[in-house]
């Protein structure tokens, strides 16, 4: 069996990143201070790409949330992962929080109610994908790579229960399906 449907080609992806790289290189280069904040495990493949894109220095920091754990769907409940003190890493920074997908919205409005209470400079959202849904929490994003389908995806970081995250292309995916970079057409 295979991916129910390949929705971005690695060639796409190629061109999407580029581009958000450039939207925010017009809103940063001229500031200071810039911390990228990467959503793990999802975040870290296009925040590598879009990162090596930038042409201005960004200092680095990764935390881990989740509302999905081993489900296709959020279960409701936000896991942030303990991470080192984000008040040193952010107060009075220029703050870019790089998420996969803009799905309910629980996991970034949680995470931003939490980096708030750090008091950086400013904040914004820079998410890959946005499900054309209706969000539970509306989330202002500010870089926006797509918008797609409201389907499970997986690739290019996304995974499901911590698989295929490694694909180069994204696509829609239901768990009686087996995926891989081999059997997928079109990437």
């Amino acid at each position: 069996m295979s991916c129910d449907r390949i929705l971005v080609t690695a060639k796409q992806l190629e061109s999407v990143v580029s581009g958000l790289a450039e939207e925010i290189a017009a809103a940063y280069r001229n500031l200071d201070n810039i911390v990228a904040l990467v959503m793990l495990d999802g975040a870290r493949y296009f925040a590598k790409d879009l990162l090596a894109n930038l042409d201005f220095p960004v200092e680095v920091v990764f935390i881990k949330a989740s509302s999905y754990g081993s489900r296709t769907s959020s279960c409701g409940r936000v896991r942030i992962g303990a991470s080192a003190d984000l008040t040193n890493q952010i107060r009075g920074k220029h703050v870019l929080v790089i998420d996969d997908i803009y799905d309910t919205g629980l996991t970034l409005a949680t995470l931003l109610n939490r980096l708030r209470d750090y008091q950086p400079q400013s904040i914004r959202t820079c998410v890959l994908l946005e499900k054309a849904i209706e969000h539970t929490q509306k989330i202002p994003i500010d870089f926006r790579g797509l918008i797609i389908e409201d389907a499970f995806v997986i690739g290019y970081g996304l995974d499901f229960d911590g698989r295929y995250r490694d694909l180069p292309f994204i696509a829609s995916f239901s768990p009686k399906h087996a995926c891989s970079a081999k059997n997928a057409h079109g990437a």
